[in-house]
């Protein structure tokens, strides 16, 4: 997938967020895809689509807190405006997508890493000192 295309998938997940431009998908894009090894002009395989996609998601959603951190609460006899939680919101979406960016290149690049089970020790446990059979001393 081009990084064109990349950018109008993305650019349509942002589109409900005031001042997200095309300009700001293209360069969110190009920057995932230089994250992930592949120069702007590559065509990104099918198997990393999502987490470039994803990836770009977090940064986009960082630089909109970023942006809007300076949001502020207003009270004016009748009239209230609060927008103070607007940044803090973009910051858990932010997080939010984080953890499935985490998810989704462990599933894909994940470690092979298991521990294997002891041998000399098959079926035991630690004891606990709650068997009543024999108390443990607890120090």
């Amino acid at each position: 997938m081009s990084a064109q295309e990349l950018a109008g998938r993305l650019l349509r997940r942002f589109k409900g967020v005031p001042g997200f431009t095309e300009a700001d998908a293209e360069e969110l894009v190009k920057d995932a895809m230089q994250t992930h090894g592949y120069a702007p002009t590559d065509s990104v395989p099918q198997k990393d689509v999502n987490l470039v996609l994803l990836y770009a998601q977090t940064q986009g959603a960082w630089q909109v807190a970023f942006s809007v951190a300076h949001y502020f609460r207003f009270s004016d006899g009748e009239e209230t405006v609060d927008k103070s939680m607007v940044a803090d919101n973009y910051r858990r979406l932010a997080k939010d997508l984080q953890a499935e960016y985490e998810k989704e290149e462990s599933n894909l690049y994940g470690s092979s890493f298991r521990i294997m089970k002891r041998i000399d020790r098959p079926h035991t446990t630690p004891p606990t000192g709650e068997s009543r059979r024999r108390l443990w001393p607890r120090y």
